[in-house]
């Protein structure tokens, strides 16, 4: 079988330009048809990178130019003239990547730079890549590395080399390269490896109380999740305040994430950013191992069917909030918190009246417009929803077994499959969740899944949360720091802020005034608030009669009720050492 090598040049990142070299195995006297990805997977959308695509260049050994035009149909395909005494073909291009870098650091999506035969299954193509950096930075990645890297003759940038692999492989382990970087082992054995990259040195080493939370979260999601699917795993972790972007991306044998410059050093910035470390890992099991059958298609040109994201997504922002309490990345109040911010972002989500959970999904490759999405459901809510959903499952299961089942037996072992294995992929259907739900506790799990994820459900679940003995409500003041005037940030379907509000009580509108004047109206029954709103060229004022006061969410344990929230929280007792007989 002949290899595809890529030679990526991270060097000129800073200005968000990525070059690459990439040698493609043809048949002679042909026409070659090559293609990047479209569909991707931990996007859950056709958002390859084609369109960042500059400067692209075929030719042949002999620095030929080679004719190329792109597929009017598919605009990820090149079709390439090959002449008859041309067997591989050389494709140069700079990829735009106007995020995942800064001055100092890149997070490389192999995505961004690839080309292979298109129409191929991407786990039969063979590819070797190779990556460039300025030779003071350090690297990271689950690609094998061969060797040590070359330096160059000017000693100005350094080349790692790796192991070939297959393209699928290859797109789903990225790259973390950086100048101030650290290394850390987070268990013993030397299968988690914490490496991050910072805007500062200082910022780089991680302390060790930080290191000793994570190897918590790995013990406290092997006692979850069941044994490993991985021979080592990579904590990828950008810490900058120029990112622009916190946010992260799941991988089977690593993941890669974004936090603020302090995430890992700040105890009280770690309580607010530790559940994204968590979910990302989690996603190991739940997304890469086990995923839905509709996310495994056999090339990245094949539309994804999101119909089961409320699993993929939904179990894993459970599960991320519950195992960083458990293994001490957040807070019990943290949590609380959390959990009724979100429950009241989802009772303000008006499409939930014509919309289903298990639709948002399915369409979750629509494009997020910002403009009516609490009316579109366009944010993906299965993410927020499937932590409703599944705390519904988990206190349900704990209920009928009187506290000797929970959700954690389901996912050892649906998750877990019994032992400890490299990167493979194992599909599910909703048939196969449901069997599995009921050897932990017998149920109609099919018509529960039926009235709160296929069909629209008109109301916020807050079965789980009154199951586990707690009760959502309002209060007129928050329980922790809130933002003040943070800007607009929703508009409700129907409500006044879908105008341009100007004034309030006659003065400039912002968010401390106009919380000033709701507050006031609290006691003034009889007088309305009134703002002056614009739009177009016109000019207007509106009276609502409104005197509810302020509303700031809260959950709160019901006195006389079981605290099973807490028992949800409660960190397990982990036992990893059987699974690392490989």
């Amino acid at each position: 079988m002949r290899v595809i090598h890529i030679a990526v040049d991270l060097t000129e990142a800073s200005r968000c330009l990525i070059h690459a070299t990439v040698q493609l195995p043809v048949k002679p006297d042909s026409v070659a048809i090559f293609t990047t990805p479209v569909w991707i997977q931990e996007m859950h959308s056709a958002s390859g990178p084609v369109a960042g695509i500059a400067g692209l260049r075929f030719s042949s050994n002999g620095d030929q130019t080679l004719r190329w035009r792109r597929n009017p149909v598919n605009v990820s395909e090149y079709c390439v003239d090959v002449p008859e005494d041309v067997d591989t073909v050389i494709a140069a291009l700079d990829a735009i990547i106007t995020w995942k870098v800064t001055r100092r650091m890149v997070r490389l999506g192999w995505e961004h730079v690839v080309l292979y035969p298109a129409h191929k299954d991407v786990s039969k193509i063979a590819i070797q890549a190779s990556v460039t950096v300025p030779s003071t930075w350090g690297v990271a990645t689950a690609l094998e590395n061969l060797g040590t890297p070359a330096i160059s003759s000017d000693r100005e940038t350094k080349t790692l080399h790796y192991r070939p692999t297959n393209i699928q492989r290859l797109e789903d382990t990225p790259i973390l390269a950086g100048c101030h970087f650290g290394r850390f082992p987070i268990t013993a054995d030397g299968r988690h490896i914490l490496c991050v990259t910072a805007d500062t040195t200082d910022y780089a080493d991680v302390p060790q109380q930080t290191v000793e939370k994570l190897s918590r979260l790995v013990a406290q999601t092997w006692a979850a999740f069941g044994p490993r699917h991985y021979y080592s795993f990579f904590f990828l972790l950008a810490l900058s305040n120029y990112n622009g972007f916190f946010g992260g991306f799941e991988h089977h044998d690593s993941f890669e994430a974004s936090l603020p410059l302090d995430g890992l050093s700040d105890a009280t910035v770690l309580d607010q950013y530790g559940a994204l470390v968590a979910h990302e890992f989690i996603h190991s099991w739940c997304g890469k191992f086990r995923r839905p059958a509709g996310h495994l298609p056999r090339d990245f040109a094949t539309p994804l069917d999101g119909s089961m994201l409320w699993v993929y997504e939904g179990l894993s922002s459970y599960y991320e909030g519950v195992i960083s309490v458990r293994s001490g990345l957040m807070s019990p109040r943290t949590y609380r918190t959390t959990l009724a911010r979100k429950t009241a972002w989802l009772d303000g989500q008006t499409g939930r009246l014509w919309r289903s959970l298990e639709d948002t999904g399915t369409g979750a490759s629509l494009s997020r417009s910002k403009s009516w999405a609490n009316w579109s459901l366009i944010n993906r809510d299965y993410y927020y929803e499937g932590i409703l959903l599944w705390l519904d499952v988990d206190t349900w299961i704990r209920t009928k077994t009187d506290g000797k089942r929970s959700l954690d037996d389901f996912t050892r072992e649906f998750f877990g499959h019994g032992k400890a294995t490299g990167p493979e992929v194992v599909p599910y259907t909703l048939k196969d969740i449901v069997a599995s739900l009921n050897k932990v506790a017998a149920n109609d799990w099919r018509a529960f899944f039926d009235k709160k994820v296929v069909d629209p459900l008109p109301y916020v679940n807050l079965e789980g949360i009154e199951r586990a003995g707690y009760r959502f409500f309002y209060t007129e003041g928050p329980v922790i720091d809130q933002d003040t005037d943070a800007g607009t940030r929703e508009a409700g379907w129907n409500s006044i802020g879908i105008k341009t509000l100007i004034r309030v009580a006659g003065s400039p509108f912002n968010f401390k005034e106009f919380a000033s004047e709701i507050v006031a109206k609290r006691q003034e029954l009889d007088a309305p608030i009134r703002l002056t709103i614009r739009q177009e060229d016109d000019e207007w004022e509106v009276a609502i009669d409104y005197h509810g006061g302020l509303r700031y969410p809260q959950i709160e344990h019901q006195e006389g009720t079981t605290d099973m929230l807490s028992a949800i929280l409660a960190t397990e007792q982990a036992q990893p050492a059987r699974q690392d007989s490989r």
